[in-house]
């Protein structure tokens, strides 16, 4: 309705807007961003990675009246992530058909100038195995006196990575149990002095040195998405959400990756 009554009376408010993580925004916000700056030189400039899609529905910019073509640029070097954590992660996004906001394919060819460990893959027997398991390994990285430089710079540069907050709340109860004490982070900011618990969709746009994605069992990563199997389009869009919330979680990891489940392994691995 804003963008209808700004578009009818004629009405902007600015001379340019810059737009991050695009690729998050539904149609009627993008309409509304087009329709609060006049069409003109450097009006709209806007970031988006549709492989970090992990809310809403596919958007084509056309559809909504910006129009971008031949104005459109490709951004290849991930900065964040080691290209061995770059590389697994990528593999996730390989058995899915993905389009950026102009509707073109999008391919799959980053690339990182950093390097570093290739990352850990931990197959548990039990939920009491897997975290038996994670709380060695969150020793491990605990910053001590040595100088092993594998161990994280400080406590809250490690963080635990769930697909939802039944399993946060779990992984932090199961955690202390093993003598390993950890910060539950829902919407508040983290504090520091502990490694951190956070479902996937709360990391994104955040950064650690040691990640641990926790939990990485078919029936959790992809989630069940029962409510759109009546759709075959719906639970491919789904499906397509579900690989990106894994690629967004793992290149949460500047430096170390870990991985872990019990029971069946997710089919995105």
């Amino acid at each position: 309705m804003a963008a209808a009554w700004l578009e009818l009376n004629k009405r902007t408010f600015f001379d340019h807007v810059v737009v991050d993580e695009a690729q998050d925004l539904n149609p009627s916000q993008l309409r509304f961003l087009r329709a609060v700056v006049a069409p003109g030189d450097n009006d709209l400039f806007i970031c988006e990675d549709s492989h970090q899609r992990i809310y809403g529905q596919k958007v084509v910019l056309s559809h909504v009246g910006i129009k971008v073509t031949g104005r459109a640029r490709s951004l290849r070097l991930n900065y964040r992530t080691t290209a061995e954590n770059l590389d697994w992660a990528m593999h996730i996004l390989a058995g899915g058909d993905f389009t950026d906001l102009t509707g073109e394919a999008e391919d799959h060819t980053y690339h990182s100038a950093r390097s570093g460990p290739q990352p850990k893959v931990v197959e548990c027997s039990s939920m009491s195995d897997e975290l038996d398991k994670a709380a060695e390994l969150i020793k491990s990285w605990m910053p001590d006196d040595s100088d092993d430089d594998g161990r994280a710079p400080k406590p809250e540069a490690i963080a635990v990575l769930v697909r939802d907050q039944y399993r946060r709340q779990t992984v932090v109860s199961g955690l202390a149990d093993r003598g390993v004490q950890v910060r539950s982070v829902d919407r508040e900011n983290a504090k520091p002095g502990m490694p951190l618990v956070m479902t996937m969709h709360r990391a994104k746009g955040l950064e650690f040195t040691h990640v641990l994605l926790f939990g990485v069992h078919e029936g959790s990563v992809p989630n069940a998405l029962k409510d759109y199997k009546s759709s075959e389009e719906d639970f491919k869009d789904a499906m397509l959400r579900e690989r990106s919330l894994l690629y967004v979680a793992a290149t949460r990891a500047r430096d170390v990756l870990a991985v872990s489940w019990h029971g069946e392994k997710s089919s995105l691995l």
